[in-house]
Protein backbone atom coordinates (compact mmCIF):
# COMPACT_ATOMS: atom_id res chain seq x y z
CA UNK A 1 0.00 0.00 0.00
CA UNK A 2 1.01 3.72 -1.00
CA UNK A 3 1.10 5.46 2.90
CA UNK A 4 0.73 8.65 1.48
CA UNK A 5 -2.53 7.63 -0.29
CA UNK A 6 -3.62 5.55 3.18
CA UNK A 7 -3.08 8.28 5.42
CA UNK A 8 -4.94 10.17 3.24
CA UNK A 9 -8.13 7.93 3.47
CA UNK A 10 -7.65 7.83 7.39
CA UNK A 11 -7.63 11.49 7.52
CA UNK A 12 -10.86 11.69 5.22
CA UNK A 13 -12.29 10.11 8.52
CA UNK A 14 -12.24 13.09 10.83
CA UNK A 15 -14.64 15.70 10.80
CA UNK A 16 -14.01 19.12 8.56
CA UNK A 17 -13.26 20.61 11.79
CA UNK A 18 -11.00 18.63 13.01
CA UNK A 19 -8.86 18.32 9.76
CA UNK A 20 -8.64 22.25 9.51
CA UNK A 21 -7.91 22.28 13.08
CA UNK A 22 -4.79 20.22 12.56
CA UNK A 23 -3.77 21.33 9.41
CA UNK A 24 -3.37 25.14 11.32
CA UNK A 25 -1.31 23.64 13.99
CA UNK A 26 1.16 21.78 11.97
CA UNK A 27 1.17 24.73 10.00
CA UNK A 28 1.13 27.69 12.90
CA UNK A 29 -1.92 28.68 11.33
CA UNK A 30 0.57 30.33 8.46
CA UNK A 31 -1.42 28.24 5.89
CA UNK A 32 -5.08 28.99 5.32
CA UNK A 33 -6.95 26.16 3.52
CA UNK A 34 -10.36 26.82 1.48
CA UNK A 35 -11.84 23.04 1.94
CA UNK A 36 -11.27 19.97 3.81
CA UNK A 37 -9.45 18.16 0.96
CA UNK A 38 -6.63 21.59 0.92
CA UNK A 39 -6.29 20.97 4.78
CA UNK A 40 -5.48 17.16 4.58
CA UNK A 41 -2.65 17.81 1.64
CA UNK A 42 -1.34 20.70 3.83
CA UNK A 43 -1.11 17.96 7.03
CA UNK A 44 0.69 15.52 5.07
CA UNK A 45 3.19 18.27 3.53
CA UNK A 46 3.91 19.80 6.85
CA UNK A 47 4.09 16.42 8.82
CA UNK A 48 7.91 14.17 9.48
CA UNK A 49 5.99 11.33 7.72
CA UNK A 50 2.57 9.70 7.91
CA UNK A 51 3.07 7.63 11.42
CA UNK A 52 3.76 11.02 13.42
CA UNK A 53 -0.03 12.09 12.13
CA UNK A 54 -1.54 8.70 13.26
CA UNK A 55 0.66 9.48 16.90
CA UNK A 56 -2.13 12.98 16.45
CA UNK A 57 -4.24 13.13 19.23
CA UNK A 58 -6.93 14.04 16.73
CA UNK A 59 -6.36 11.09 14.91
CA UNK A 60 -8.44 9.09 17.54
CA UNK A 61 -8.20 4.69 18.37
CA UNK A 62 -11.92 4.78 16.99
CA UNK A 63 -10.76 5.92 13.60
CA UNK A 64 -7.80 4.04 13.33
CA UNK A 65 -9.67 0.74 14.14
CA UNK A 66 -12.37 1.55 11.64
CA UNK A 67 -9.31 2.38 9.06
CA UNK A 68 -8.56 -0.90 9.93
CA UNK A 69 -11.53 -2.88 9.53
CA UNK A 70 -12.63 -1.37 6.25
CA UNK A 71 -9.21 -2.54 5.22
CA UNK A 72 -10.40 -6.17 6.31
CA UNK A 73 -7.67 -6.35 9.03
CA UNK A 74 -8.75 -8.34 12.09
CA UNK A 75 -7.63 -6.63 15.12
CA UNK A 76 -7.09 -8.33 18.64
CA UNK A 77 -9.01 -7.09 21.39
CA UNK A 78 -8.49 -4.98 23.65
CA UNK A 79 -5.79 -2.78 21.97
CA UNK A 80 -4.36 0.73 22.11
CA UNK A 81 -3.90 3.04 19.91
CA UNK A 82 -0.34 2.66 19.80
CA UNK A 83 -1.27 -1.25 18.73
CA UNK A 84 -3.07 -0.26 15.86
CA UNK A 85 -0.69 2.12 14.62
CA UNK A 86 1.99 -0.46 14.77
CA UNK A 87 -0.85 -2.59 12.78
CA UNK A 88 -0.75 0.17 10.17
CA UNK A 89 2.38 0.19 9.78
CA UNK A 90 3.07 -3.10 9.18
CA UNK A 91 0.00 -2.79 6.91
CA UNK A 92 1.88 0.07 4.92
CA UNK A 93 5.18 -1.56 5.41
CA UNK A 94 7.05 1.09 7.06
CA UNK A 95 9.69 0.07 9.32
CA UNK A 96 8.82 0.77 13.26
CA UNK A 97 11.16 2.67 15.08
CA UNK A 98 9.71 1.53 18.41
CA UNK A 99 7.80 -1.15 20.03
CA UNK A 100 4.18 -0.94 21.42
CA UNK A 101 3.43 1.68 24.41
CA UNK A 102 0.52 1.64 26.32
CA UNK A 103 0.44 5.92 26.21
CA UNK A 104 -1.86 6.99 24.45
CA UNK A 105 0.72 9.33 22.53
CA UNK A 106 3.61 7.84 20.79
CA UNK A 107 6.08 7.67 23.92
CA UNK A 108 8.98 7.90 21.63
CA UNK A 109 10.98 8.47 24.91
CA UNK A 110 10.30 4.42 25.49
CA UNK A 111 11.14 3.22 22.41
CA UNK A 112 13.73 1.16 20.67
CA UNK A 113 15.52 3.45 17.67
CA UNK A 114 16.68 1.03 14.76
CA UNK A 115 20.19 2.68 14.70
CA UNK A 116 22.38 5.25 16.02
CA UNK A 117 22.79 5.85 12.91
CA UNK A 118 19.42 7.58 12.41
CA UNK A 119 19.74 10.12 15.61
CA UNK A 120 18.05 12.71 13.92
CA UNK A 121 15.48 10.45 12.69
CA UNK A 122 14.76 9.91 16.36
CA UNK A 123 15.52 13.14 17.25
CA UNK A 124 12.67 14.49 15.16
CA UNK A 125 10.80 11.93 16.36
CA UNK A 126 11.50 12.50 19.90
CA UNK A 127 10.64 16.66 19.62
CA UNK A 128 6.98 15.49 17.78
CA UNK A 129 6.52 13.46 20.90
CA UNK A 130 7.21 15.41 23.71
CA UNK A 131 5.74 18.34 22.71
CA UNK A 132 2.55 16.90 21.88
CA UNK A 133 2.97 15.52 25.49
CA UNK A 134 3.68 18.97 26.82
CA UNK A 135 1.09 20.61 24.96
CA UNK A 136 -1.50 18.57 25.98
CA UNK A 137 -0.36 18.15 29.63
CA UNK A 138 0.17 14.53 29.41
CA UNK A 139 3.99 14.77 30.46
CA UNK A 140 4.75 12.40 33.40
CA UNK A 141 7.31 11.72 35.82
CA UNK A 142 7.76 8.23 33.87
CA UNK A 143 9.44 9.98 31.09
CA UNK A 144 12.25 11.17 33.29
CA UNK A 145 15.37 9.34 35.32
CA UNK A 146 14.77 10.07 39.10
CA UNK A 147 17.61 11.99 38.85
CA UNK A 148 16.72 14.11 36.08
CA UNK A 149 17.40 18.00 36.40
CA UNK A 150 16.10 20.63 34.25
CA UNK A 151 16.96 24.42 33.89
CA UNK A 152 14.23 26.72 32.74
CA UNK A 153 15.41 30.56 31.57
CA UNK A 154 12.32 33.34 30.44
CA UNK A 155 13.96 36.16 28.69
CA UNK A 156 11.84 39.01 28.60
CA UNK A 157 12.69 42.96 28.10
CA UNK A 158 16.70 42.04 28.59
CA UNK A 159 16.24 40.35 31.99
CA UNK A 160 16.26 36.61 32.66
CA UNK A 161 14.29 34.82 34.92
CA UNK A 162 16.04 30.97 35.99
CA UNK A 163 14.47 28.20 37.35
CA UNK A 164 16.60 24.99 38.60
CA UNK A 165 15.63 21.89 39.59
CA UNK A 166 17.85 18.40 40.45
CA UNK A 167 16.68 15.08 41.63
CA UNK A 168 12.93 14.84 41.35
CA UNK A 169 11.15 14.14 38.40
CA UNK A 170 7.69 15.21 39.72
CA UNK A 171 8.81 18.62 40.01
CA UNK A 172 10.60 18.76 36.84
CA UNK A 173 7.49 17.64 35.17
CA UNK A 174 5.07 20.21 37.21
CA UNK A 175 7.96 23.05 36.31
CA UNK A 176 7.46 22.44 32.62
CA UNK A 177 3.80 21.79 32.63
CA UNK A 178 3.32 25.22 34.67
CA UNK A 179 5.76 26.68 32.79
CA UNK A 180 3.54 26.35 29.66
CA UNK A 181 -0.24 26.88 31.39
CA UNK A 182 0.89 29.75 33.42
CA UNK A 183 2.19 31.85 30.17
CA UNK A 184 -0.76 29.70 27.99
CA UNK A 185 2.28 29.04 25.61
CA UNK A 186 1.66 26.54 22.63
CA UNK A 187 5.06 25.40 21.46
CA UNK A 188 5.38 24.80 17.96
CA UNK A 189 8.97 22.89 17.15
CA UNK A 190 10.31 23.41 13.61
CA UNK A 191 10.29 19.58 12.77
CA UNK A 192 13.17 19.57 10.02
CA UNK A 193 16.70 19.35 9.72
CA UNK A 194 16.82 23.30 10.78
CA UNK A 195 14.87 22.71 13.48
CA UNK A 196 15.90 19.52 15.34
CA UNK A 197 18.95 18.19 15.65
CA UNK A 198 20.74 14.94 17.75
CA UNK A 199 24.19 13.90 18.59
CA UNK A 200 25.45 10.31 20.42
CA UNK A 201 28.43 9.91 22.42
CA UNK A 202 30.75 6.91 23.42
CA UNK A 203 28.75 6.02 26.05
CA UNK A 204 25.40 5.94 24.49
CA UNK A 205 24.10 9.08 25.71
CA UNK A 206 21.74 10.94 23.10
CA UNK A 207 21.57 15.08 23.40
CA UNK A 208 18.54 16.47 21.40
CA UNK A 209 18.54 20.40 20.62
CA UNK A 210 15.08 21.55 19.03
CA UNK A 211 13.56 25.06 18.27
CA UNK A 212 10.50 26.57 17.14
CA UNK A 213 7.82 29.08 17.90
CA UNK A 214 5.75 30.14 20.77
CA UNK A 215 2.12 30.95 20.52
CA UNK A 216 -0.61 32.49 22.80
CA UNK A 217 -4.06 31.52 21.09
CA UNK A 218 -3.58 32.44 17.24
CA UNK A 219 -0.66 35.06 17.97
CA UNK A 220 2.89 34.36 17.76
CA UNK A 221 4.27 35.18 21.12
CA UNK A 222 8.08 34.51 20.72
CA UNK A 223 10.75 31.22 20.01
CA UNK A 224 12.34 29.16 22.04
CA UNK A 225 15.15 26.29 22.15
CA UNK A 226 15.35 23.13 24.49
CA UNK A 227 18.49 20.89 24.67
CA UNK A 228 17.67 17.27 25.93
CA UNK A 229 19.99 14.51 27.12
CA UNK A 230 18.55 11.17 26.76
CA UNK A 231 19.56 7.77 28.03
CA UNK A 232 18.53 4.16 28.06
CA UNK A 233 16.43 3.04 31.16
CA UNK A 234 18.92 0.10 32.41
CA UNK A 235 15.82 -1.70 33.76
CA UNK A 236 13.61 -1.66 30.85
CA UNK A 237 14.44 -2.88 27.31
CA UNK A 238 14.46 -0.12 24.61
CA UNK A 239 13.46 2.45 26.67
CA UNK A 240 14.81 5.94 26.68
CA UNK A 241 13.88 8.89 29.12
CA UNK A 242 15.11 12.09 30.01
CA UNK A 243 18.21 12.76 31.78
CA UNK A 244 18.04 16.19 31.86
CA UNK A 245 17.11 19.35 29.52
CA UNK A 246 17.25 23.38 29.50
CA UNK A 247 14.93 25.21 28.20
CA UNK A 248 15.03 29.16 26.72
CA UNK A 249 11.77 30.67 26.62
CA UNK A 250 12.33 34.26 24.60
CA UNK A 251 9.27 36.98 24.11
CA UNK A 252 9.69 38.59 20.71
CA UNK A 253 6.85 40.68 19.13
CA UNK A 254 7.64 39.68 15.33
CA UNK A 255 8.38 36.43 14.19
CA UNK A 256 8.22 36.28 10.28
CA UNK A 257 9.56 32.54 10.04
CA UNK A 258 10.05 29.69 11.79
CA UNK A 259 13.41 30.44 13.49
CA UNK A 260 16.55 27.27 12.55
CA UNK A 261 19.28 26.01 15.25
CA UNK A 262 21.93 27.99 13.69
CA UNK A 263 20.19 31.21 14.90
CA UNK A 264 19.58 30.03 18.59
CA UNK A 265 22.82 30.15 21.30
CA UNK A 266 22.52 25.96 22.65
CA UNK A 267 24.97 24.07 20.58
CA UNK A 268 25.64 20.31 20.74
CA UNK A 269 29.42 20.46 20.60
CA UNK A 270 30.31 18.34 23.54
CA UNK A 271 29.29 15.20 21.74
CA UNK A 272 30.47 13.64 18.71
CA UNK A 273 28.57 13.11 15.06
CA UNK A 274 26.01 10.17 14.51
CA UNK A 275 28.29 7.46 13.14
CA UNK A 276 26.79 4.81 10.85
Amino acid sequence: MNPKEQIVAVLSKLSPHDVHALARTITQGLKKCRNKEEAIQCIIKYSSDEISILRRRTVTRDILFSYLEECGIKVRLPTTKNDLIDRIAELWNIPRTSNSSENNNSDVASREVVSIGDINVMAQQFADWFYSMLNENDLGSEHLFEDATCKVNIFANNECDTTVLENNPQEVTSLLLQTRLKHNLHFNPNISDEGVHGRTDPHGLVVVLVCGTLHVSNICAGVFEQVFTLAKDPFSQNTWKIKSTELNLRRQNEVPRLPTLCEGTMDLLPLTEPTE
